[in-house]
């Protein structure tokens, strides 16, 4: 059985040396939501780093500061990142993320979970 620690934004969880992150229903994630995750997720981590799932299918929206952070600060403790979400908005809003933010380690947007994994497994 995996420890699940279940914060006020988001699931965290350890599995097969993958970092799952699961975004909770969230209207409008704003800095100070984005701070908190990265917070909770590092102490998680315990100073490891680990290739990281994020599913973010639970974020309505979010402002620029916000993802701005996610992708600088959000890089710390991780070797890479697979986003999840399988929403149709999703690939525009992702793909404009990717382009303006440039996150810090390889990050990657996947509608299927095995692709996604199969993306991680190689920085393991």
């Amino acid at each position: 059985m995996k420890d699940i620690y279940d914060t006020v934004y988001a699931k965290f969880w350890i599995h097969q040396g993958i970092l799952h992150c699961i975004y909770k229903e969230i209207e409008f994630l704003d800095l100070a939501m984005a701070q908190s995750i990265v917070r909770e997720r590092i102490q998680v981590q315990q100073d490891i780093s680990y290739p990281i799932f994020c599913d973010l299918r639970g974020v309505k929206n979010s402002e620029k500061s916000a993802r701005a952070y996610l992708a600088k600060n959000g890089s710390v403790l991780a070797k890479a990142v697979a986003i999840f979400d399988d929403r149709c908005v999703a690939e525009v809003m992702l793909q404009f993320y990717f382009t303006k933010s440039k996150p810090l380690v390889p990050s990657k947007l996947f509608n299927d979970y095995q692709q996604a994994i199969a993306f991680l497994q190689h920085y393991k």
